[in-house]
């Protein structure tokens, strides 16, 4: 099982705090206010997605604090995996027990699509923004999934073999690569 939520406009830091540890919520006002938001924000809807689809109580419920590498996810001590990522003013965030997962989201913006696919043939093929952006987010989601650095990545084809969820948002493009094809999707929009 796969819990997959997404905002796309972020809750001020306030409206998230309920789902915020004391830890996490001072480590959030020593950070630029863009980035606490988008802290805070990836932190509130993981709790709110596992309270939700879990009936996990927020005791048991524990996030790594950032470090240089990804979060990690505990749900009652046991190991779940976890993936956060944000672009302009959405949030994304992936959530299984089973199902080891890399995501990622990206608001659309013009870009020059033929100098991208020239240098990177991870991105070859795309001749519009959907195609571009649905490799773009592949190789980034890949990338957190297998933890090859993205910049490496870009310079090689992405394995067909794996299982790939492209979710076409206004203004967005997400994508969430994970390990089982067989895995059960649930999609939640959160918002208010």
């Amino acid at each position: 099982m796969i819990w997959l939520g997404y905002r796309l406009q972020l809750w001020p830091e306030e409206q998230c705090r309920q789902n915020l540890t004391d830890a996490e919520w001072h480590l959030a006002k020593t950070m630029s206010p863009k980035r606490s938001r988008q802290f805070c924000n990836g932190r509130a809807l993981t709790r709110r997605l596992l309270q939700q689809h879990h009936a996990a109580l927020t005791a048991d419920i524990s996030i790594s604090l950032p470090s240089d590498s990804a979060p990690v996810l505990t749900v009652a001590a046991v190991r779940w995996h976890l993936s956060i990522s944000h672009s302009a003013h959405a949030i994304a965030v992936a959530i299984s027990n089973t199902n080891k997962l890399g995501l990622d989201i990206e608001q659309l913006k013009p870009r020059n699509i033929a100098d991208f696919t020239a240098e990177y043939r991870a991105l070859a093929g795309a001749v519009d923004s959907t195609g571009f952006y649905r490799r773009w987010t592949a190789a980034e989601a890949y990338s957190k999934y297998s933890g090859e650095p993205l910049l490496q990545l870009l310079h090689h084809s992405l394995p067909d073999d794996i299982p790939q969820y492209h979710l076409p948002l206004n203004g967005y493009m997400l994508c969430l690569v994970y390990q089982h094809a067989d895995a059960v999707l649930t999609i939640t929009e959160d918002k208010r």
